[in-house]
Protein backbone atom coordinates (compact mmCIF):
# COMPACT_ATOMS: atom_id res chain seq x y z
CA UNK A 1 0.00 0.00 0.00
CA UNK A 2 2.99 2.27 0.97
CA UNK A 3 4.30 1.71 -2.48
CA UNK A 4 0.95 2.47 -4.06
CA UNK A 5 0.62 5.46 -2.17
CA UNK A 6 4.09 6.89 -2.70
CA UNK A 7 3.18 6.05 -6.82
CA UNK A 8 -0.10 7.92 -6.76
CA UNK A 9 2.01 10.84 -4.99
CA UNK A 10 4.29 11.13 -7.75
CA UNK A 11 1.69 11.42 -10.66
CA UNK A 12 0.61 14.46 -9.30
CA UNK A 13 3.47 15.97 -11.08
CA UNK A 14 2.96 13.80 -14.24
CA UNK A 15 3.07 16.16 -17.75
CA UNK A 16 -0.31 14.75 -18.83
CA UNK A 17 -2.84 16.30 -16.56
CA UNK A 18 -5.51 13.41 -17.07
CA UNK A 19 -2.92 11.27 -15.24
CA UNK A 20 -2.69 14.00 -12.23
CA UNK A 21 -6.38 14.68 -12.52
CA UNK A 22 -6.70 10.47 -12.15
CA UNK A 23 -3.94 10.75 -9.19
CA UNK A 24 -5.94 12.94 -7.12
CA UNK A 25 -9.36 11.24 -7.28
CA UNK A 26 -7.06 8.29 -6.32
CA UNK A 27 -5.77 9.37 -3.64
CA UNK A 28 -8.80 11.45 -2.10
CA UNK A 29 -10.64 7.51 -2.21
CA UNK A 30 -7.70 5.75 -0.57
CA UNK A 31 -7.78 8.65 2.00
CA UNK A 32 -4.79 8.20 3.75
CA UNK A 33 -3.37 11.49 5.38
CA UNK A 34 0.69 11.01 4.54
CA UNK A 35 -1.31 11.65 0.87
CA UNK A 36 -1.00 15.70 1.97
CA UNK A 37 2.83 15.92 1.42
CA UNK A 38 1.78 15.37 -1.94
CA UNK A 39 -0.46 17.91 -2.15
CA UNK A 40 1.38 20.48 -0.84
CA UNK A 41 3.14 22.11 -4.10
CA UNK A 42 -0.42 22.06 -5.88
CA UNK A 43 -0.77 25.62 -3.59
CA UNK A 44 1.22 26.94 -6.06
CA UNK A 45 -0.23 25.14 -9.27
CA UNK A 46 -1.31 27.71 -12.52
CA UNK A 47 -4.55 25.50 -12.96
CA UNK A 48 -7.14 26.65 -10.18
CA UNK A 49 -8.92 23.41 -9.72
CA UNK A 50 -5.19 21.83 -8.50
CA UNK A 51 -5.34 24.88 -6.08
CA UNK A 52 -8.79 24.11 -4.61
CA UNK A 53 -8.27 20.26 -4.29
CA UNK A 54 -4.84 21.02 -2.36
CA UNK A 55 -7.16 23.08 -0.06
CA UNK A 56 -9.38 20.13 0.16
CA UNK A 57 -6.66 17.88 0.82
CA UNK A 58 -5.41 20.10 4.09
CA UNK A 59 -9.03 20.41 4.67
CA UNK A 60 -9.47 16.74 4.75
CA UNK A 61 -6.08 15.49 6.01
CA UNK A 62 -4.10 18.26 7.97
CA UNK A 63 -5.51 17.75 11.73
CA UNK A 64 -4.23 13.39 11.12
CA UNK A 65 -0.78 15.40 10.07
CA UNK A 66 -0.35 17.63 12.96
CA UNK A 67 -0.26 21.68 13.46
CA UNK A 68 2.71 21.82 11.53
CA UNK A 69 0.83 20.42 8.24
CA UNK A 70 -0.59 24.62 8.68
CA UNK A 71 2.37 26.16 8.51
CA UNK A 72 2.77 26.34 4.77
CA UNK A 73 -0.84 27.59 4.09
CA UNK A 74 -0.33 30.03 7.09
CA UNK A 75 2.88 31.30 5.35
CA UNK A 76 0.92 31.60 1.88
CA UNK A 77 0.97 34.41 -0.08
CA UNK A 78 -2.73 33.30 -1.19
CA UNK A 79 -5.48 35.05 0.88
CA UNK A 80 -7.73 31.57 0.17
CA UNK A 81 -4.65 29.51 1.69
CA UNK A 82 -4.11 31.88 5.18
CA UNK A 83 -7.71 31.26 5.30
CA UNK A 84 -7.67 27.76 5.02
CA UNK A 85 -5.04 27.46 8.07
CA UNK A 86 -6.94 29.75 10.01
CA UNK A 87 -10.35 28.38 9.63
CA UNK A 88 -8.54 25.10 10.54
CA UNK A 89 -6.89 26.03 13.60
CA UNK A 90 -10.45 25.22 15.99
CA UNK A 91 -10.58 21.56 14.85
CA UNK A 92 -7.20 20.67 16.56
CA UNK A 93 -6.90 19.45 19.98
CA UNK A 94 -3.35 20.09 20.22
CA UNK A 95 -1.47 23.24 20.36
CA UNK A 96 -1.43 25.36 17.53
CA UNK A 97 -0.16 28.51 18.73
CA UNK A 98 3.07 28.88 16.76
CA UNK A 99 0.82 28.64 13.80
CA UNK A 100 -1.80 31.17 15.05
CA UNK A 101 1.08 33.30 16.00
CA UNK A 102 2.02 33.70 11.83
CA UNK A 103 -1.85 34.65 11.23
CA UNK A 104 -2.08 37.12 14.19
CA UNK A 105 -1.43 39.91 12.72
CA UNK A 106 -2.59 39.43 8.71
CA UNK A 107 -4.38 41.92 6.87
CA UNK A 108 -7.46 39.46 6.52
CA UNK A 109 -9.97 39.99 9.18
CA UNK A 110 -10.62 36.51 9.15
CA UNK A 111 -7.39 35.46 9.44
CA UNK A 112 -6.69 37.31 12.75
CA UNK A 113 -10.43 36.68 14.45
CA UNK A 114 -9.48 32.81 13.78
CA UNK A 115 -5.93 32.93 15.22
CA UNK A 116 -6.78 35.49 18.06
CA UNK A 117 -9.26 33.16 19.16
CA UNK A 118 -7.10 30.09 19.00
CA UNK A 119 -4.14 31.75 21.39
CA UNK A 120 -7.15 32.74 23.47
CA UNK A 121 -8.05 29.21 23.91
CA UNK A 122 -4.53 27.56 24.33
CA UNK A 123 -2.67 26.54 27.35
CA UNK A 124 -1.24 30.08 27.44
CA UNK A 125 -4.37 32.30 26.48
CA UNK A 126 -3.44 34.43 29.77
CA UNK A 127 -0.29 35.61 28.07
CA UNK A 128 -2.65 36.89 25.27
CA UNK A 129 -5.55 38.49 27.00
CA UNK A 130 -4.00 41.88 27.38
CA UNK A 131 -3.32 42.32 23.71
CA UNK A 132 -6.38 41.76 22.45
CA UNK A 133 -8.23 43.52 25.27
CA UNK A 134 -6.75 46.89 23.90
CA UNK A 135 -7.37 45.56 20.21
CA UNK A 136 -9.45 48.24 18.23
CA UNK A 137 -11.86 45.28 17.04
CA UNK A 138 -14.96 44.40 19.29
CA UNK A 139 -15.08 41.12 18.10
CA UNK A 140 -11.46 40.57 20.01
CA UNK A 141 -12.03 42.31 22.70
CA UNK A 142 -15.05 40.21 23.22
CA UNK A 143 -13.11 37.10 22.86
CA UNK A 144 -10.44 38.23 25.43
CA UNK A 145 -12.99 38.57 27.79
CA UNK A 146 -14.36 35.26 27.24
CA UNK A 147 -11.56 33.90 27.19
CA UNK A 148 -10.08 31.27 30.22
CA UNK A 149 -6.76 32.86 30.27
CA UNK A 150 -8.95 36.26 31.22
CA UNK A 151 -8.62 37.59 35.24
CA UNK A 152 -10.98 39.13 37.12
CA UNK A 153 -9.56 42.38 37.08
CA UNK A 154 -9.58 42.14 33.20
CA UNK A 155 -13.26 40.50 33.09
CA UNK A 156 -14.57 44.01 34.91
CA UNK A 157 -12.05 46.10 32.55
CA UNK A 158 -14.32 44.69 30.03
CA UNK A 159 -17.64 45.66 31.52
CA UNK A 160 -16.74 49.18 30.95
CA UNK A 161 -15.82 48.87 27.46
CA UNK A 162 -18.06 51.16 25.47
CA UNK A 163 -19.49 48.67 22.78
CA UNK A 164 -22.58 47.09 24.67
CA UNK A 165 -21.56 43.03 23.20
CA UNK A 166 -17.97 43.19 24.63
CA UNK A 167 -19.69 44.37 28.33
CA UNK A 168 -22.54 41.99 27.91
CA UNK A 169 -19.82 39.44 27.46
CA UNK A 170 -17.64 40.44 30.40
CA UNK A 171 -20.76 40.04 32.54
CA UNK A 172 -21.45 36.77 31.22
CA UNK A 173 -17.61 36.19 32.01
CA UNK A 174 -18.38 36.94 35.31
CA UNK A 175 -21.78 35.03 36.15
CA UNK A 176 -19.78 31.85 34.69
CA UNK A 177 -17.21 32.80 37.52
CA UNK A 178 -19.19 33.49 40.26
CA UNK A 179 -17.85 37.10 40.38
CA UNK A 180 -20.68 39.64 41.55
CA UNK A 181 -20.60 43.56 40.53
CA UNK A 182 -21.27 46.48 43.08
CA UNK A 183 -25.03 47.87 42.72
CA UNK A 184 -23.74 51.36 41.22
CA UNK A 185 -21.90 49.24 38.27
CA UNK A 186 -25.27 47.57 37.88
CA UNK A 187 -27.60 50.55 37.71
CA UNK A 188 -25.07 51.98 35.23
CA UNK A 189 -25.35 49.40 33.02
CA UNK A 190 -28.79 49.11 32.76
CA UNK A 191 -29.11 52.67 32.26
CA UNK A 192 -26.41 51.63 28.71
CA UNK A 193 -29.22 49.26 28.13
CA UNK A 194 -26.97 46.39 28.78
CA UNK A 195 -29.10 42.79 28.37
CA UNK A 196 -30.50 42.44 31.67
CA UNK A 197 -29.93 38.58 31.27
CA UNK A 198 -26.80 39.26 31.85
CA UNK A 199 -27.19 41.23 35.18
CA UNK A 200 -29.75 39.10 37.09
CA UNK A 201 -26.66 37.06 39.13
CA UNK A 202 -25.47 40.63 40.00
CA UNK A 203 -28.60 42.41 40.85
CA UNK A 204 -29.89 39.37 42.59
CA UNK A 205 -26.87 39.42 45.15
CA UNK A 206 -27.46 43.43 45.73
CA UNK A 207 -30.61 42.66 47.22
CA UNK A 208 -31.35 46.94 46.81
CA UNK A 209 -31.92 49.12 44.26
CA UNK A 210 -30.40 47.13 41.64
CA UNK A 211 -32.71 44.32 41.76
CA UNK A 212 -35.55 46.72 41.65
CA UNK A 213 -34.84 48.66 39.06
CA UNK A 214 -33.58 45.18 36.98
CA UNK A 215 -37.59 44.19 37.69
CA UNK A 216 -38.88 47.04 36.74
CA UNK A 217 -37.06 46.77 33.37
CA UNK A 218 -37.79 43.07 32.77
CA UNK A 219 -40.29 41.44 30.28
CA UNK A 220 -40.20 38.30 28.66
CA UNK A 221 -37.34 36.27 28.40
CA UNK A 222 -35.40 38.48 31.23
CA UNK A 223 -38.73 38.47 33.56
CA UNK A 224 -38.96 34.16 33.43
CA UNK A 225 -35.21 34.11 34.09
CA UNK A 226 -35.33 36.59 37.32
CA UNK A 227 -38.29 34.77 38.23
CA UNK A 228 -36.28 31.46 38.02
CA UNK A 229 -33.30 32.75 39.90
CA UNK A 230 -35.54 34.04 42.42
CA UNK A 231 -36.63 31.19 42.65
CA UNK A 232 -33.41 29.22 43.28
CA UNK A 233 -32.07 32.22 45.65
CA UNK A 234 -35.18 33.02 48.18
CA UNK A 235 -36.67 30.75 49.92
CA UNK A 236 -39.08 33.17 52.39
CA UNK A 237 -40.86 36.79 52.48
CA UNK A 238 -38.71 37.53 54.48
CA UNK A 239 -35.48 37.33 52.26
CA UNK A 240 -34.62 40.68 51.60
CA UNK A 241 -34.87 40.75 47.84
CA UNK A 242 -38.31 39.81 48.34
CA UNK A 243 -38.90 42.69 50.78
CA UNK A 244 -37.01 45.12 48.94
CA UNK A 245 -39.33 43.86 45.11
CA UNK A 246 -42.49 43.97 47.80
CA UNK A 247 -41.79 47.76 48.65
CA UNK A 248 -41.08 48.75 44.79
CA UNK A 249 -44.69 47.14 44.47
CA UNK A 250 -43.06 44.60 41.48
CA UNK A 251 -46.20 42.45 42.30
CA UNK A 252 -45.96 40.73 38.97
CA UNK A 253 -42.73 39.17 39.33
CA UNK A 254 -43.56 38.54 43.32
CA UNK A 255 -46.60 36.38 42.06
CA UNK A 256 -44.64 34.58 39.64
CA UNK A 257 -42.21 33.62 42.43
CA UNK A 258 -45.28 32.31 44.84
CA UNK A 259 -45.64 29.61 41.95
CA UNK A 260 -45.59 25.86 43.75
CA UNK A 261 -44.76 27.80 46.88
CA UNK A 262 -46.96 26.24 49.76
CA UNK A 263 -47.34 27.57 53.59
CA UNK A 264 -49.18 30.33 55.59
CA UNK A 265 -46.31 32.82 55.07
CA UNK A 266 -46.88 32.08 51.08
CA UNK A 267 -50.14 32.21 50.82
CA UNK A 268 -51.03 35.31 52.85
CA UNK A 269 -49.08 37.22 50.26
CA UNK A 270 -50.70 35.30 47.21
CA UNK A 271 -53.78 36.27 48.53
CA UNK A 272 -52.86 40.11 49.47
CA UNK A 273 -51.35 40.00 45.39
CA UNK A 274 -54.39 38.28 44.03
CA UNK A 275 -56.35 41.48 45.78
CA UNK A 276 -54.20 43.79 44.22
CA UNK A 277 -56.17 45.78 41.58
CA UNK A 278 -53.16 47.11 39.74
CA UNK A 279 -51.93 43.57 38.67
CA UNK A 280 -53.93 42.54 35.43
CA UNK A 281 -57.10 40.15 35.97
CA UNK A 282 -55.58 37.84 33.36
CA UNK A 283 -52.42 37.30 35.23
CA UNK A 284 -54.06 37.02 38.52
CA UNK A 285 -56.74 34.72 37.21
CA UNK A 286 -53.79 32.48 36.20
CA UNK A 287 -53.10 32.25 39.89
CA UNK A 288 -56.08 31.03 41.23
CA UNK A 289 -56.16 28.31 37.98
CA UNK A 290 -52.47 27.51 39.29
CA UNK A 291 -53.88 26.56 43.02
CA UNK A 292 -56.19 23.76 41.42
CA UNK A 293 -53.79 21.13 42.39
CA UNK A 294 -54.20 21.89 45.92
CA UNK A 295 -58.25 21.74 45.65
CA UNK A 296 -58.15 19.88 49.04
CA UNK A 297 -56.57 22.31 51.41
CA UNK A 298 -59.27 23.61 53.21
CA UNK A 299 -57.70 26.72 54.70
CA UNK A 300 -57.25 27.48 51.15
CA UNK A 301 -60.68 27.09 49.79
CA UNK A 302 -62.02 29.29 52.77
CA UNK A 303 -59.98 32.16 51.63
CA UNK A 304 -60.64 31.27 48.10
CA UNK A 305 -64.84 31.74 49.27
CA UNK A 306 -64.15 35.03 51.31
CA UNK A 307 -62.46 36.21 47.81
CA UNK A 308 -65.52 34.86 45.75
CA UNK A 309 -67.52 36.98 48.31
CA UNK A 310 -65.87 40.33 47.46
CA UNK A 311 -65.71 42.82 45.04
CA UNK A 312 -63.68 41.60 41.89
CA UNK A 313 -63.59 41.06 38.17
CA UNK A 314 -66.19 38.17 36.80
CA UNK A 315 -62.57 36.42 35.31
CA UNK A 316 -61.53 36.00 38.68
CA UNK A 317 -64.77 35.02 40.62
CA UNK A 318 -65.24 32.73 37.84
CA UNK A 319 -61.43 31.47 38.88
CA UNK A 320 -61.89 31.75 42.29
CA UNK A 321 -65.23 29.88 41.66
CA UNK A 322 -64.19 26.74 39.63
CA UNK A 323 -61.37 26.12 43.02
CA UNK A 324 -63.96 25.92 45.41
CA UNK A 325 -66.38 23.89 42.83
CA UNK A 326 -63.41 21.26 42.50
CA UNK A 327 -63.17 21.56 46.67
CA UNK A 328 -66.72 20.25 46.79
CA UNK A 329 -66.45 17.46 44.06
CA UNK A 330 -64.11 15.87 46.44
CA UNK A 331 -66.39 14.98 48.82
CA UNK A 332 -68.85 13.86 46.30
Amino acid sequence: MAGGLDGEISKLRHRDVRERRRAVRVLFDTDLPRALEGFVPLLNDRDPWFRSKALDAHRRWAVAMGPESLKTLAKHPSIEARRCAANLLSDFDKDVSSIALLLVEDEDLTCRRKSAGALLESQKASTYVERFLTSDDPYLRRLAVLSKGASDLQRRQGVDDGVQSVAEAALQAMTNNQEALDEDAILTLLERGVDGRVLIESAIKSQGKALVKLAQKAQGPTLKRLVSALKGECTSCEDPQIVALLDAEQYVLLGRWLQGKKGSEFDDLRWRLLREESIDAIERSRWIERLLGRCGEEELILEARRFSSEDHAQLLLDAAENLSTAFDKLDS
